[in-house]
């Protein structure tokens, strides 16, 4: 990955037009200079000259980012803010190390399994005793936000399935935490969809984070950990595609080869990286597949997940998924390639600016009028899951392939 020093020079190519205004979810709420890319730019810009400290106050400017990479679609000059930030927050690791809490969260709880299982268990807990009831206010609108926490991980559901049905094609599958700690259903739907259209799938179930966290918050070094681990626990699995439903796990399992880079498993990063693709496209563009002959007499619209709209450019396929399902109505939604303020652990850490974007978003869901809201990312399924039951909405979010898998049920 580029260290932020070499941002210097592309940093001065910001005009300071303001295009990135009419266009930042965070500058939309707070209408601050410090919450836009132009902002950030020129604090970059003064601390890489030695004009500015790199200040804890400075840090809280720059975290305020979203990612949704927006501003560079929209930067007349294609500034590349999102990566720049992303450097900023490593030279923060670097000079300063991480944050108490960011390390705790991401050295003890996302880069192990077992101890992120224990702490959604212990939620789990906590809810089913309604201990949780007794945390102080702003601490308990936060814990709302996750959903109800499933008895049994996809792992466990594993051990009963039958993966190798003797397919004349097989496919990886990148199983991510999301998906195997809260969302197992959207994984054994996705398995359905591929052997009802003749391609079994490889699950190997040594992987790790993806390091999506890791990567975004600068523990540059713990990422690149957890990408190594990945790319052994895919070796032997002898497949031509990797696929994964989830948008964020997808953007950052394609950067494996830059983030190695200079490191002696550069080459089997890129490698491995090349095969990574969005189940949506990959049902779309390489099975061609063709949806079951059951009904689903439902409207759905369909909500853009950032690292899948602009960070790779997938977004007609979901569309298509949908709208191949026999009796489900598609309604486009207003602006839904717009931000929802969930952005992994924003909605934790900035909850108020958070809801402020996703309060917006839910606005435009609700004018569709539709049964369905679907959605390609766990961490977007949550946040907008949670915008509908704090509008008093149903609280009916899905990934397009559980819906496509309900076309073939009998």
């Amino acid at each position: 990955m580029k260290k932020l020093e070499s941002y210097h020079d592309e940093i001065k190519h910001c005009i300071r037009c303001g295009a990135c205004q009419a266009v930042c979810p965070v500058f939309e709420v707070m209408e601050r200079e410090m919450a836009v890319a132009r902002g950030r730019l020129r604090l970059i810009r003064e601390a890489l000259e030695g004009k500015l400290d790199l200040t804890d106050k400075m840090r809280d400017y720059i975290d305020l980012c979203v990612g949704c990479r927006l501003c560079v679609d929209n930067c007349p000059a294609k500034v590349n803010t999102d990566q720049i930030v992303i450097s900023a927050r490593h030279k923060f690791v670097d000079v300063k190390g991480l944050p108490f809490l960011h390390r705790i969260m991401l050295e003890q709880i996302l880069s192990k399994k077992g101890n992120f299982n224990m702490a959604l268990k212990s939620l789990g807990l906590a809810r089913g005793t309604r201990l949780n009831k007794l945390l102080p206010e702003q601490l308990k609108k936060k814990e709302e936000i996750l959903p109800t926490i499933p008895q049994r991980t996809f792992v466990d559901k594993m051990k009963e399935m039958t993966l190798d049905t003797g397919a004349p094609k097989k496919v990886g599958f990148f199983l991510s935490c999301m998906d195997n700690f809260m969302f197992p259903e959207v994984v054994e739907a996705a398995i359905k969809v591929l052997q009802k259209n003749d391609w079994d799938v490889v699950i190997p179930t040594d992987v790790n984070c993806c390091g999506a966290p890791h990567h975004v918050y600068g523990d540059w070094e713990t990422a690149a950990k957890l990408a190594k681990k990945n790319i052994e626990a895919f070796q032997d699995a002898e497949v031509d595609y990797i696929i994964t439903d989830c948008a964020t796990c997808g953007s950052v399992l394609k950067e494996y080869g830059e983030m190695l880079s200079g490191d002696a498993m550069e080459q089997k990063g890129k490698e491995f990286a090349a095969k990574i693709m969005d189940i949506n496209a990959f049902l779309i563009d390489v099975v061609k597949m063709k949806p079951g002959q059951n009904k689903v007499s439902q409207t759905v619209t369909y909500h853009d997940p950032c690292h899948l709209v602009r960070h790779q450019m997938v977004s007609e396929q979901p569309r298509e998924i949908l709208q191949a399902v026999d009796g489900l109505e598609f309604r486009e939604c207003s602006d839904a390639d717009r931000c929802c303020g969930g952005a992994g652990t924003y909605n934790i850490n900035h909850y108020d600016v958070s809801m402020k974007i996703l309060d917006k978003k839910i606005e435009n869901v609700k004018d569709t009028t539709a049964d369905i809201l679907a959605t390609s990312c766990p961490a977007c399924r949550i946040q907008l899951s949670y915008g509908m039951r704090r509008a008093g909405l149903n609280d009916m979010v899905v990934h397009p392939v559980e819906l496509l898998a309900r076309s073939y049920e009998d």
